[in-house]
């Protein structure tokens, strides 16, 4: 049992966090990280996304979260992914993806790195069916030496010195981790970009942790839970206007935890590329929200030139956990190359 100097109302502010997390961690079991822009993870969100709709892609995240409580969880990420057999009707995708988290006082870390591998199926000229699967390992790590604990405070002070009493104190451990995922996509013929009439679609079931791996510092009997991730999402050109809608949801289904995130970007085409110079590049700006039901409100901005893309995004928390955190969730960033250029693929060309 641990006794607790309350020396003003900044250490109630964490206690007041920590109890809240440790009840939500406890009540829904372990769960996998995420970002807020799940667009722009599609790797790790389902494997058959994988060189579906482009031929090469890297991408890099960062989210900053719980500033305002003390330590901050610090989040990064990074996928590549490529199609195989281009000159085949059907294609093969490979990718790989790594994430690392650094969470709190104790630096409790996970450390991930997975393999991905596609196989793509091109029904017609709208219609496209993927599968993939996804197998990587994965390492949790905790540094115990940054906890305090109720034997180093004397009744009026904490003494860092002071022994913990505590013994076999947990380090860390690896698992091997595996993924499956299917996903459809439909697409209209081509279209000029000052047209602006195409329509896309994607939708997409995928299962993680199907074996339940070891998830334990100390050996326990605790297992990762099973994961399941619907998502979609659209883009709808609004004809003759340089204006594009894109809804899109994600659901996480995990343990005894659902994480509902419906939401719409709008995206303003700034400027069409041309198409034999290339003097011009194609460029367009988004804004949008999401909504992540009983949790947060989620403003997002993007801006889009030729092969690159940088996204920002500003998680505003609604939930419980708002007492402590004043609202303020956490700030996140991505930054994405893809080739051919995002506005390069048939259902986007210039008249130039």
């Amino acid at each position: 049992m641990y006794n607790l100097h309350l020396a003003n109302s900044s250490t109630m502010k964490r206690l007041t966090f920590a109890i809240a997390l440790s009840a939500i961690s406890f009540s829904a079991g372990a769960q996998d990280i995420h970002f807020s822009q799940f667009d722009e993870t599609p790797v790790q969100l389902n494997p058959a996304n994988v060189g579906v709709h482009h031929e090469l892609r890297g991408i890099l995240n960062f989210k900053n979260q719980w500033q305002s409580i003390g330590s901050p969880y610090r989040t990064y990420a990074f996928s590549f992914d490529a199609r195989m057999l281009k000159e085949k009707k059907h294609h093969l995708g490979i990718g790989v993806d790594f994430f690392s988290d650094k969470a709190g006082d104790a630096a409790l870390g996970s450390n991930q790195v997975n393999l991905s591998v596609s196989g793509i199926i091109n029904v017609n000229d709208k219609s496209i069916f993927s599968g993939g699967i996804i197998a990587g390992f994965g390492q949790r790590s905790m540094n115990a030496s940054k906890l305090t604990w109720g034997s180093q405070y004397n009744g009026m002070t904490y003494d860092a010195n002071a022994p913990t009493g505590e013994n076999n104190l947990p380090g860390s451990f690896t698992m091997f981790d595996l993924g499956a995922g299917l996903q459809y996509s439909y697409g209209t013929d081509e279209a000029y970009i000052s047209a602006n009439n195409a329509r896309k679609v994607n939708i997409g079931v995928a299962i993680f942790h199907p074996h339940r791996p070891a998830y334990s510092f100390y050996g326990a009997p605790e297992r990762l839970n099973m994961k399941i991730v619907l998502n979609g999402n659209a883009s709808i050109g609004m004809p003759n206007s340089n204006l594009v809608l894109k809804p899109s949801y994600i659901v996480f289904m995990q343990g005894a935890a659902t994480e509902v995130n419906p939401g719409m970007t709008f995206q303003y085409i700034l400027q069409e590329g041309s198409k034999y110079t290339g003097l011009k590049k194609s460029s367009a700006f988004s804004l949008g929200a999401y909504y992540r039901f009983q949790d947060a409100f989620i403003a997002i901005a993007k801006f889009e030139y030729s092969n690159y893309s940088i996204g920002f995004s500003y998680d505003v928390n609604l939930s419980k956990l708002r007492v402590a955190s004043s609202s303020r969730g956490g700030f996140e960033i991505s930054l994405r190359w893809v080739y051919p250029s995002m506005f390069g693929n048939k259902h986007f060309k210039s008249r130039i």
